[in-house]
């Protein structure tokens, strides 16, 4: 660890769009704190234009002191560069800490490389469990938090997940992974949810189309699984005269263009109008305006929430099981099952946030528990 009265180092590991934005709350702590020096590694996992600079720019993030760069032949080949590359970036820095988001490869790659260089862990959004070990982000997250000294947990039911497995907090004065602290705090896509969601007025928000967004490989690499998702949600939208906005993910679009070259005017004539992967902002608001939120996606779940908007999540799980047990969110397995879910939701309207995902200061109080070791 740092010396008495010398800055502590930690070193912030991103890769993916979800850690874009938690990291842009911690970015904000960060900067209104003291005595911290931070080395930021970028990954490359996703190395889209409007995957990963536009989130840059628009978060105000600052330029990565490393930025690696994957083969991208295979997970496993891409999973070991980047464990490699951040050991390397550890040997040269020597941070006090090595902090990670989440559950992307980019996540398990930063905490193998930290155990490996015997730099205490944080994760942040530990302890959420799917119970899917096939889900490759289950198997990332578990082992994480197993290589963890500071797990941070968004929820209750996280710090329940932790107690089960066996990982408890202790009153270690040197938080290990032996001898872990686990931390309760908020969510940090919940701050810049409140952060930037102040821009748009409660008298603006569901009054616009619906917002879609898939890209689970259990969703969208299967064509005919595909196309019954966007059957059935362009059924169910020709039903009630709505609309829905559909960012289409690189890997969506990739699966939609190999097989139905016109998607997109078949799609339009749907309801259902396309656009580009948005910057975070710009979905930011997308959630704002939508009467509802359809997604597979936990980050997408979770907005919706902070927005008050009611979401149908596309699977027969989430991470974020606290929304489905106070009927904000319901978990929609097949797409047989979307329609009678859909208008139940819409007829239930818009709701009140409150601080299932803390006061937007979980960040900080990420920072003060980093100090305090």
């Amino acid at each position: 660890m740092a010396e008495k009265n010398s800055p502590k180092r930690v070193m912030i590991v991103i890769g993916a769009r979800p850690q874009f934005i938690k990291a842009a709350a911690l970015h904000r702590a960060l900067k209104n704190a003291s005595g911290w020096e931070a080395t930021w590694v970028h990954t490359g996992q996703h190395h889209d234009e409007a995957l990963s600079t536009q989130f840059f720019q628009e978060l105000e993030l600052p330029e990565p002191q490393i930025r690696l760069s994957p083969r991208s032949d295979s997970r496993e080949l891409r999973l070991g560069d980047m464990m490699n590359g951040i050991r390397v970036a550890i040997q040269e820095a020597r941070p006090d800490w090595l902090l990670v988001f989440g559950d992307t490869d980019s996540t398990l790659a930063g905490a193998w490389a930290a155990t490996a260089e015997e730099i205490p862990l944080v994760h942040v959004e530990a302890g959420l469990r799917s119970h899917r070990w096939s889900m490759p982000e289950e198997v990332n997250r578990v082992l994480t938090d197993r290589m963890s000294s500071l797990l941070v947990c968004p929820t209750d039911a996280a710090v329940a997940h932790l107690e089960r497995e066996g990982i408890s907090h202790t009153s270690s004065t040197s938080p290990h992974p032996t001898q872990p602290w686990v931390l309760r705090t908020g969510d940090v896509m919940h701050d810049n949810a409140l952060h930037y969601g102040a821009a748009w007025p409660e008298s603006g928000r569901g009054q616009g189309r619906m917002l879609l967004t898939m890209h689970r490989p259990s969703n969208v690499d299967h064509p005919a699984r595909l196309q019954a998702w966007l059957g059935a949600i362009g059924t169910w939208l020709e039903q009630v005269g709505r609309e829905a906005t559909f960012p289409v993910h690189p890997r969506t679009a990739r699966v939609l263009d190999a097989h139905q070259p016109t998607w997109r005017e078949v799609l339009r004539r749907r309801h259902i109008f396309c656009t580009p992967p948005m910057g975070y902002l710009a979905l930011l608001e997308a959630v704002c305006a939508a009467p509802l939120v359809l997604t597979d996606s936990g980050g997408g779940q979770k907005e919706a929430y902070s927005m008050g908007i009611r979401c149908l999540v596309l699977r027969d799980t989430t991470e974020w099981v606290e929304q489905v047990e106070r009927g904000h969110s319901v978990l929609v397995p097949e797409p047989g099952e979307l329609s009678h879910l859909a208008d139940k939701m819409l007829g239930l309207g818009r709701f009140d946030t409150d601080d299932l995902y803390g006061n937007g200061y979980a960040a900080e109080d990420i920072l003060r528990c980093m100090d305090q070791a």
